[in-house]
């Protein structure tokens, strides 16, 4: 079977690194696999053929340019005659982007759309009949959330939904998080994209700064990469704790970021199934989220291997941070329950998942 994974890119994201595991997962259960790529950058790992769409932007990013990038993706998706086609990309690059890419490139082709935020709804709601049109040839609709199934059923025929988790190779990413790593001072950790409409980031940075963990020493590792940047250095700045706050541009392995954290936090209004929460607890790492529309609920069990807050008001998020910090004897019982508690969203049980649909 001949399967072409289309992404944003191969790097940044958790709905990136959601892809690139889709690519070894499907190579090991045997098939063919090619990855489509709109930006040229790859930091994860990932198994199969890359045509990189990205090394074909140029700098104006053209309308010229645009339709030549479509025209070529086209065409590889014709001369290779794919069994199906599984799209990861947001779909948020305005309408006429998007009616080329579902009406022209994906035109008479198998394909299986990824929703891997809640913010989807957003999307959808904006324009209901033309999101609804654009979408109506897939053959099948994927969240990564059981808790956007409710939100879709109420636009698409059941028999096109599906959900499949994102996964986890829990012996690589314990063997990558055992690498060489020390910081001299104690953290805890933000590892995602610098958006603030979605990840809110600002939160985290002004509970943070009310906790006054910054006087025990603790500090907070923000790593990630993304247009908002700017933002979060200024308020560090104006909050005095711009030297308590550490940047981190994205690695390869942040893994060993994860590992060696105190726990790992999540502020996010949106979320599909965050990956960056699986990963931490793989690496036996705590977490700390709050219960956002869809996402972390699925993943910590509250008090059993992390907190979930209800709501995102900073005083709470603040006690949370404290509670986590002070107290080691919780720390160690969550992280005690960490890789036990997200055995199902395993390598293998997710393959079987992606191989059942695909082969139905």
């Amino acid at each position: 079977m001949k399967i072409c994974i289309v992404a944003t890119s191969l790097g940044q994201g958790g709905s990136e690194r959601a892809a690139a595991m889709q690519s070894i997962m499907l190579t090991e259960l045997g098939y063919e696999v090619h990855l489509v790529l709109m930006s040229n950058i790859i930091l994860f790992e990932f198994n199969g053929e890359v045509f990189n769409l990205g090394k074909m932007k140029n700098k104006s990013n053209s309308i010229f340019n645009k339709i030549r990038r479509a025209l070529l993706f086209r065409k590889f998706l014709k001369d290779n005659s794919f069994d199906a086609v599984i799209d990861n990309r947001g779909r948020n690059n305005g309408l006429w982007h998007e009616v080329g890419i579902s009406k022209y490139v994906y035109r008479n082709l198998k394909i299986l759309y990824v929703v891997h935020s809640a913010s989807f709804k957003q999307t959808m709601i904006k324009n209901i009949c033309v999101n609804k049109w654009l979408l109506k040839n897939a053959y099948k609709i994927i969240t990564v959330s059981e808790g956007m199934l409710p939100f879709l059923k109420l636009f698409y025929n059941e028999n096109k939904l599906s959900c499949i988790q994102n996964s986890v190779d829990i012996e690589f990413i314990t063997r990558k998080s055992l690498q060489e790593f020390k910081l001299p001072y104690r953290y805890i950790l933000y590892c995602g994209r610098f958006e603030e409409f979605s990840k809110n980031i600002k939160l985290l940075i002004r509970a943070y700064t009310l906790s006054k963990l910054y006087k025990k020493g603790i500090q907070l590792i923000l790593l990630g990469e993304g247009e908002n940047k700017n933002d979060y250095e200024k308020l560090a700045k104006n909050l005095k704790i711009a030297n308590q706050i550490v940047f981190q541009a994205f690695t390869s392995n942040p893994y060993v970021y994860m590992k060696n954290a105190m726990f790992t936090v999540l502020t996010s209004r949106f979320e599909g199934f965050p990956l960056v929460l699986i990963e931490s607890l793989a690496c036996g790492t705590p977490v700390l989220a709050i219960d956002c529309e869809t996402g972390p609920s699925e993943i910590i069990q509250n008090n059993v291997n992390g907190l979930l807050l209800e709501s995102f008001d900073e005083n709470e998020l603040s006690n949370a941070l404290l509670k986590m910090a002070s107290n080691e004897e919780l720390l160690e019982k969550f992280r005690s329950n960490a890789i036990s508690s997200i055995q199902k969203f395993n390598k293998q049980n997710i393959s079987n998942r992606w191989k059942a649909i695909l082969e139905s």
